[in-house]
């Protein structure tokens, strides 16, 4: 893929641009999670009166929270750490790339396979953990036993599939997403480079929280899948 160009060409060739974007997209969340807890007194609830970088996290943490509970149970709280960094690293990684020149993370399919391989193996490893191996091999084979020989196969390849999914998905919205408006803003010279780009930026950070949204409920949904009771 052919990528819009941003500062990262500029040490390209002695640091990948991957593993620039990465730490770049790092740094942004830290220095975001930085501000908000700046900004919150442990004696004082009542939120702001006004918007802010503090109201909309809690917003957007307390919505994570709330359908976390409703799609992992009652251990939801030990894979919010996961889930929450997860979701809000990607959203941010999302709308950096929406900036002319920068360029996000998640635009690079290195950068989303790892996101993957992480929350699909914790979910896998999470079944485990609650359900022991036999536990987990009925998940794989639900179903009578003399079933399990055709079973078994098909749900292993559509755990399998699982990475590549959650890769596919997000590497080809955010690619897409940040290639059109790229497009727009450099390759128009008239009135609709100055009016219609800003549509594409609507959708563009429309679907940059969409796509969060997606792969963190998917992870979700993946660990409580796998840790919910077997009937």
């Amino acid at each position: 893929m052919i990528h819009p160009p941003s500062i990262f060409d500029l040490l390209a060739p002695v640091v990948p641009k991957t593993i620039q974007t990465v730490v770049a997209g790092l740094v942004v969340v830290l220095f975001l999670a930085w501000r908000v807890g700046a900004t919150v007194d442990p004696e004082e609830l009542i939120p702001d009166g006004r918007f802010s970088l503090r109201n909309f996290v809690e917003v957007l943490f307390e919505g994570i929270c709330t359908l976390a509970e409703d799609v992992m149970g009652h251990d939801w709280k030990k894979y919010m750490p996961l889930i929450g960094t997860l979701g809000f690293f990607i959203l941010v990684s999302n709308l950096m790339g929406l900036v002319p020149g920068l360029g996000g993370p998640t635009s690079y399919v290195e950068t989303n396979l790892a996101w993957a391989i992480l929350a699909v193996t914790t979910a896998e490893i999470a079944t485990i953990r609650t359900q022991g191996l036999l536990g987990w091999a009925k998940h794989m084979a639900p179903g009578p036993i003399w079933l399990a020989p055709l079973l078994f196969p098909i749900e292993l390849f559509s755990h399998l599939v699982r990475y590549a999914s959650l890769t596919i998905r997000l590497t080809a919205n955010m690619f897409a997403d940040h290639t059109l408006l790229a497009i727009f803003l450099s390759g128009f010279g008239t009135i609709i480079a100055v009016a219609f780009p800003w549509v594409i930026l609507g959708l563009g950070v429309f679907v940059c929280f969409v796509q969060a949204f997606i792969f963190t409920f998917l992870a979700m949904l993946y660990i409580g899948m796998g840790i919910e009771e077997s009937h």
